[in-house]
């Protein structure tokens, strides 16, 4: 393998959790060229990447023209090895018009131009070991089990400009991100808030809302059932500076989210809730201190009814519970 082509997940969680794999990749053949294919949504979690060559990118996968294009760019840079991380008809025959020689991927009842077919792992095997196990397949071997997010150290100083003095200098900061890629994934909003003004309360904690610029409006309802005031950082930063953000503070708390992986990625102590999904399969993983909290024991997971209006299984999991697990994280990294 001299030239290697990788496809990459399409999500922010899902490609943190492949990171592992470029890494592995990259120590096994530390002489040869890897090249990424990802979505733009993506692109700023592998811009500084030691593992990382080259990376293309596309916005639509059922863009006919954009994927010709793609295609004969990768023909023209004579790739000779391609992996699919997820098996695809579409990103496979891209791999043979290209004439990509050897095309990993996992056997798939869908046809796909996949000519070296490795055996599906179980349905319960987490993710990220999923992806490596393409890797262990073949022989190679992995180093690290944890996601990979490199910043710039002009990146990580930035963050005295993105968040106001008053929290910079605040004792403990902790980041309440309450927005998850599907309605079953998130908790209740009165949950964060009632979180919120707990943390500022009890233990005097500056706490900072975060999210997308979409995600606006929900942080400004969060804010509106809270006692306290926190600060809305929700649609004031890109994903790279949010991941400065999450090094400069003291405690992260989502529910299962892309933006989890972040925190976990730099190391961030973090409290993960989880209900219609299972940890054992999306769960973080990383060096800094990871609670999970899971209560889901009536419903299938994962759980994809989205018509569902329940949600039994966030809505069990209390503030106040959420709230004990945050004051012992912090109790411990004082000491």
């Amino acid at each position: 393998m001299k030239k290697i082509l990788v496809f990459l997940p399409n999500w922010i969680g899902d490609s943190l959790m492949a990171t592992p794999f470029l890494r592995s990749l990259k120590e096994n053949n530390p002489h040869c060229w890897v090249g990424i294919l990802i979505h733009r949504r993506v692109e700023e979690i592998f811009i500084s990447s030691p593992f990382v060559d080259e990376i293309i990118t596309f916005s639509s996968h059922r863009d006919l023209l954009s994927n010709l294009r793609i295609t004969r760019k990768i023909s023209g840079e004579e790739f000779d090895t391609a992996f699919l991380l997820k098996p695809s008809l579409t990103k496979s025959l891209m791999c043979k018009l290209a004439r990509i020689k050897d095309i990993y991927g996992y056997e798939s009842k869908k046809f796909t131009f996949i000519n070296r077919k490795i055996p599906l792992p179980s349905q319960s095997t987490h993710k990220m070991d999923y992806y490596l196990n393409l890797i262990e397949s073949i022989g190679l071997k992995v180093s690290k089990k944890e996601p990979d997010f490199f910043l710039l150290p002009q990146e990580v100083e930035r963050v005295d400009s993105i968040l106001p003095s008053s929290i910079l200098n605040s004792k403990l900061k902790v980041i309440l991100h309450p927005k998850a890629n599907w309605t079953l994934k998130m908790w209740p909003k009165e949950y964060f808030a009632q979180l919120g003004d707990k943390l500022i309360e009890e233990l005097g904690a500056s706490v900072i809302i975060t999210g997308a610029k979409e995600d606006l409006g929900l942080a400004l309802q969060i804010e509106k059932l809270m006692k306290n005031k926190p600060y809305l950082l929700a649609g004031k930063t890109n994903l790279r500076e949010l991941g400065a953000v999450l090094k400069r503070v003291d405690l992260f708390i989502s529910a299962d989210t892309g933006i989890m992986h972040l925190a976990a990625s730099v190391n961030t102590p973090l409290i993960a809730m989880f209900g219609p999904t299972h940890p054992s399969i999306t769960g973080p993983r990383g060096k800094g201190l990871i609670r999970i909290i899971y209560k889901n024991k009536e419903c299938e997971v994962p759980c994809l009814r989205l018509s569902c209006r329940n949600n039994i299984c966030m809505k069990s999991i209390s503030p106040e519970e959420v709230f004990r697990e945050a004051r012992e994280i912090l109790q411990c990294l004082k000491g």
